[in-house]
């Protein structure tokens, strides 16, 4: 009987540890997004309308965003080679009636996250580490027209069309 408990425990052991060892991995996350934007100080943050949203596989540390301009066009580049890729790994999707509106599937190592606000002209970025067996990611991302560039979240969101009251004392529109 004892030999018997004992290889039955065995047995029960040795199945645990193969169980642990033959267990599907995840190596995706799909990233969801809360974007709210705040036109002025006064103003309350809302949710966006319209957001576009993409990937690069690449690092922050070596790439960035050359100007807005690049940005609505899904275009970085490296600074230290002057390098320009326009073709992202993942575009993301945009559902307005969501609470987390845009959702970008990333299945890189290391990636570069995108998100370009068209009307207040805005943009942010941040770097991206895949974790194993997270398919899910929740996150918000706080976008405020009135602020020059900031942090936000883990986000660098940029304004290049910041101005002060003193840089525009007429109250004439900013032109590009």
């Amino acid at each position: 009987m004892r030999r018997f408990l004992r290889n039955m425990a065995l047995l029960l052991a040795v199945a645990f540890v193969l169980h642990g060892c033959f267990k599907e991995t995840v190596d995706y996350t799909r990233f969801h997004l809360a974007i709210y934007e705040q036109v002025d100080a006064e103003g309350a943050y809302n949710p966006v309308d319209n957001v576009d949203s993409y990937a690069f596989a690449v690092d922050t540390t070596n790439w960035y965003i050359a100007s807005w301009e690049d940005a609505v066009a899904h275009r970085i580049t490296n600074k230290t080679t002057g390098e320009v890729m326009d073709e992202p790994a993942e575009v993301g999707e945009f559902n307005s009636s969501d609470e987390y509106q845009a959702t970008i599937l990333v299945n890189s190592p290391i990636s570069m996250l995108v998100v370009v606000n068209p009307e207040l002209k805005l943009y942010a970025y941040r770097k991206y580490e895949l974790p194993e067996n997270l398919p899910d990611i929740y996150a918000k991302l706080y976008m405020a027209a009135w602020r020059p560039t900031h942090n936000s979240s883990g986000w660098v969101v940029v304004n290049r069309f910041y101005t002060t009251e003193e840089e525009n004392p007429d109250d004439e529109p900013v032109t590009e």
